[in-house]
């Protein structure tokens, strides 16, 4: 699913074209092949490891599906630790392992340790999760045995600056961030929100909010969905220009320079980390 070294601006909708949506086929261990609603995959590559992001939709046509739009699936994240964001609709989980149960709607931030058995009970009549799959070539010491439900809306009591050292450039501050995740099964996997804005630190932001930042993704490959706001991401070596809005998915590449440009007055980001190499 990934091809090594390969450096990109990655960029989707949530809405892509009917073309770009194929039925979603995995090998589920138990179970064997399963074929569950549709996915458009947004990003295909990172520079390490095994890393994905699109996508995924069911309703009433979708393979798997009641005629109803419901619909019931066993799946266990075969392919890698993901981290999931609801759009539309709403569904409980249950870990068999366990007995938990979760139910999520719009808004839902679900992280899925690799291996861990969910059923999802999709409720009618639509479905759309925005997703992020990660497999690094080495695992990791305690990787997460559990599912972990956030949301976008969560407001701790405490957000963290983001200082960061860009190698031309020094040291930068770029809004704040809280962490959702601070390992995975493999490799080195971070997942949190973000945001910058109006009263929100920044090395560069204006009194309208707008905060610039030259970025080359020194902890990891970037995959973003983009929660509010606009966002201009531009390539310094090729100048070539990229626009997202709320609702996008964005890939940046670890060790790609860019400017990012969060518009004012405000922008916020789910935000997944990840590289072969072990955090320490």
């Amino acid at each position: 699913m990934s091809v090594v070294n390969e450096t990109a601006v990655y960029g989707g909708t949530p809405n892509p074209p009917p073309e770009k949506w194929t039925p979603f086929e995995w090998e589920e261990p138990r179970l064997g092949k399963q074929v569950h609603g549709e996915i458009a995959v947004v990003r295909t590559a990172g520079t390490t490891g095994s890393l994905s992001s699109g996508f995924w939709r069911t309703g009433p046509t979708s393979s798997g599906a009641a005629s109803d739009g419901s619909h019931e699936l066993i799946y266990s994240s075969p392919l890698g630790d993901e981290t999931a964001c609801v759009i539309d609709g709403t569904a409980t989980l249950t870990v068999p392992s366990t007995g938990k149960q979760y139910t999520i709607g719009p808004g839902s931030i679900v992280s899925s340790p690799k291996g861990l058995e969910v059923h999802w009970a999709i409720q009618r009549p639509y479905f759309k999760k925005y997703w992020v799959i990660w497999n690094g070539k080495d695992a990791t010491a305690n990787p997460p045995t559990d599912l972990l439900i956030s949301n976008v809306n969560d407001n701790p009591s405490k957000w963290e600056e983001y200082h960061f050292t860009e190698p031309k450039e020094g040291p930068q501050v770029a809004g704040e961030l809280y962490f959702i995740r601070t390992g995975g099964s493999t490799g080195t996997m971070l997942s949190g929100v973000w945001r910058s804005g109006k009263g929100i630190a920044g090395t560069n932001v204006d009194e309208e909010g707008t905060l610039v930042t030259p970025y080359t993704g020194v902890l990891g490959d970037e995959t973003i969905l983009l929660l509010e706001g606009e966002v201009e991401v531009v390539e310094t070596e090729s100048g070539k220009k990229h626009f997202f809005r709320a609702g996008d998915a964005i890939g940046l590449s670890s060790g790609m320079h860019i400017t990012w440009t969060s518009k004012g007055p405000f922008t916020k980001k789910l935000w997944v980390i990840t590289r072969d190499v072990v955090s320490a």
